[in-house]
């Protein structure tokens, strides 16, 4: 999987807290290098922030949804804004859930688990 955040500290301990999980992860910095990465390396599930400075979690989402070949991509939004209207625009660029922060890994795990159930091979 492949973990997105502009915070380079979230998201290196996410992926880390992950791989000792028995998830295989990779963590990127910016929208502009998740787009780059994922069309090198195409992971089940990508984490993604949704407020990044370069490139929001939106438009790397919907970038991603209108992709053939990456339309099918589990996306979880992961932030801290979580208002109702953050949900809905989280749903309406086409992610598959919402996680908020800070992480909660007893919540991340079975949440990732619950869409590919073989997350740990990704």
């Amino acid at each position: 999987m492949l973990v997105v955040d502009d915070f380079t500290d979230t998201a290196d301990a996410i992926s880390m807290v992950l791989a000792i999980g028995g998830f295989d992860s990779n963590a990127v910095y910016s929208g502009r290098r998740a787009i780059d990465t994922i069309g090198q390396w195409r992971p089940q599930i990508v984490l993604l922030d949704i407020w990044m400075p370069d490139m929001s979690g939106l438009e790397v989402a919907a970038q991603l949804r209108a992709n053939a070949s990456t339309s099918d991509t589990v996306l979880i939004a992961h932030s801290a804004a979580s208002s109702a209207s953050d949900l809905e625009r989280a749903k309406h660029a086409g992610f598959d859930a919402f996680c908020a922060k800070p992480t909660d890994s007893a919540i991340l795990a079975p949440l990732l688990r619950h869409f590919v159930p073989d997350a740990s091979a990704s």
